[in-house]
């Protein structure tokens, strides 16, 4: 039975591979680490199940100081942010195999638009999920106050954008008396979905001290930037008790982060802007009601002014026109009393004289011109034939005199 010692093995591999693979090939994988010696990069690559992160496929590889100059000049700032774990990647490697170090990947190239149409896919999808999920707009419904003071900060302690941030809500024109709190968090890289999470988490327990929060970093790549485009973080910010504003530095395209935000501007210093500004907006909006308080105050003054005037005029004037017009009433109340009176005089006249007339009209000798007589016994007149007694003397009283007569038993009357 032949054997091979494992050398000769190795040296067999090599050149198998050596001859199948002649020419570099683009493959595509995830780093899984990255380090850097010298000015050369050690890489492990490895391919997980597309639903799963179990790992069907794993290898090494690297690249060397002259390749990563060619790839710096070429990629710029975009070879940094490609070269971090977790990163899916498109490589040109040349596939080498030694016979004690085993197979490696010498890497030539790099394709970043592989890496930013699978950042976009994945982009895509988290965003569908949220909208699916109606978490999209939730954090805009959250209740923004009229003026902001006190405000929670994630963002990294020493990064340029929240040293710019602070120094303007605290250099800001008008006086604002703006209080933040830092939670410290990375803002790229693969500890940033824990560490934002974490530190929106602390600050939802601590939701009473304040009334909005901020997430902010100063710019970067599409590739440094991706990391906000998570769903973890994005779903987190969607349940957010408190307005979520986002200054992560993206020019032109958002981030998920940017979406589900209550608002979200370029730079940190556009979010302080933007803070500023709605102070102002509110203060304008007092001052301008205040003013117009002050308007109309003043209005009222005058028309009331204007009317107390008029009262005074009319006092002036009014009394002289009430004793005119008094004297005028009393002229006629005098008129009248003294036609009323004339009246009653006359009335009283025409009464006696009628009272007179009748007087004369019941006079006896009135009666007694008219050839009547009055019969009288002593003083007292005698109105019935009844009343005529035997022996009694009676008088009869005529116009031109009078005759006394007596009553006889035969019926003959004696004068």
């Amino acid at each position: 039975m032949v054997s091979y010692t494992l050398f000769e093995l190795n040296e067999y591999i090599k050149r198998v591979i050596a001859l199948n693979f002649q020419e570099p090939v683009w493959i595509e994988c995830e780093l899984s680490q990255v380090k850097e010696s010298r000015g050369n990069y050690y890489l492990e690559f490895v391919q997980k199940k597309e639903d799963t992160d179990e790992i069907i496929a794993q290898s090494s590889g690297y690249i060397w100081f002259k390749s990563v100059l060619f790839l710096k000049k070429k990629l710029g700032d975009l070879f940094n942010a490609l070269l971090k774990d977790g990163t899916a990647v498109k490589i040109k490697v040349n596939i080498e195999y030694h016979e004690r170090y085993g197979l490696k990947l010498n890497v030539e190239d790099i394709d970043p638009t592989f890496t930013v149409g699978q950042l976009e896919m994945l982009r895509q999808k988290i965003i569908q999920k949220l909208k699916e999920e109606g978490k999209t707009d939730k954090n805009k419904q959250t209740f923004f106050p009229s003026v902001v003071q006190k405000v929670a900060v994630i963002s990294s302690e020493n990064a340029a954008g929240y040293i710019d941030f602070v120094q303007q809500l605290a250099q800001n024109s008008y006086g604002y008396d703006f209080r933040h709190t830092l939670f410290p968090a990375a803002l790229q890289g693969s500890n940033t979905e824990r560490e934002v999470v974490a530190a929106l988490e602390n600050i939802f327990l601590q939701k009473e001290k304040f009334e909005v929060i901020v997430i902010i970093r100063g710019g970067g790549s599409k590739l440094d930037l991706a990391a906000f485009d998570n769903y973890n973080i994005a779903s987190t910010i969607a349940r957010s008790p408190l307005p979520v504003i986002a200054g992560i530095g993206h020019e032109i395209d958002l981030s998920v982060t940017d979406i589900v935000s209550y608002y979200h501007a370029k730079t940190p210093t556009a979010v302080a802007a933007y803070l500023i500004e709605h102070n102002v907006d509110f203060e304008g909006a007092v001052l301008e009601k205040s003013g117009y308080i002050w308007q109309y105050s003043q209005n009222i003054i005058k028309s009331h002014q204007l009317l107390l005037k008029q009262y005074v005029t009319n006092i002036s004037v009014l009394p002289g026109e009430i004793i005119h017009r008094e004297r005028l009433s009393l002229s006629h109340i005098t008129e009248r009393l003294v036609w009323m009176v004339k009246q009653k005089i006359q009335k009283q006249k025409d009464d006696l004289a009628f009272a007179e007339k009748q007087l004369t009209l019941s006079d006896p000798k009135h009666i007694l011109n008219k050839g009547y007589v009055m019969v009288t016994s002593g003083e007292l007149p005698v109105t019935s034939a009844k009343n005529i007694n035997e022996g009694q003397t009676y008088t009869l009283t005529f116009s031109d005199g009078k005759v006394d007569i007596k009553k006889t038993e035969d019926g003959k009357k004696q004068k």
